[in-house]
């Protein structure tokens, strides 16, 4: 289940939630890999990008203009490759590797020529049925 968490800096200076990005990421990954990731990795995705707001003016503007939210979509996509190469090392092989450069993963079609189930991803490739 996912927690409300209290509004902090980051949100406050940029009109983003990191949480909920956080999470986004999670669900876009979760969603490829079709396996659970686990949920510490979103507090501690979010808990980075307080980190890095708070400590690097670079960063800072970055996040505070007004592709900010893409600049945080990307740098999370990015650390949570770095998480899973740490803590789930199966998962992590299983990402392409323009996600762990920050980039989003490849969209599913929602439905087939046939209108069976859609699309699956085994490995890095993505095989269409």
């Amino acid at each position: 289940m996912k927690r409300y968490v209290s509004v902090r800096n980051f949100e406050r200076h940029t009109g983003t939630c990191p949480t909920y990005i956080a999470w986004r990421v999670l669900d876009e990954a979760r969603d490829y890999l079709r396996a659970e990731i686990p949920k510490r990795c979103a507090t501690k995705l979010a808990r980075r990008a307080e980190a890095v707001f708070a400590k690097h003016d670079f960063w800072r503007r970055k996040y505070r203009g007004s592709r900010g939210r893409d600049y945080l979509l990307m740098t999370m996509r990015h650390w949570l490759a770095s998480l899973l190469a740490k803590e789930e090392r199966t998962l992590f092989f299983q990402l392409p590797d323009d996600f762990k450069n920050g980039r989003p993963l490849p969209a599913f079609a929602r439905e087939t020529a046939d209108h069976s189930s859609p699309p699956f991803a085994h490995g890095s490739e993505l095989l269409l049925i």
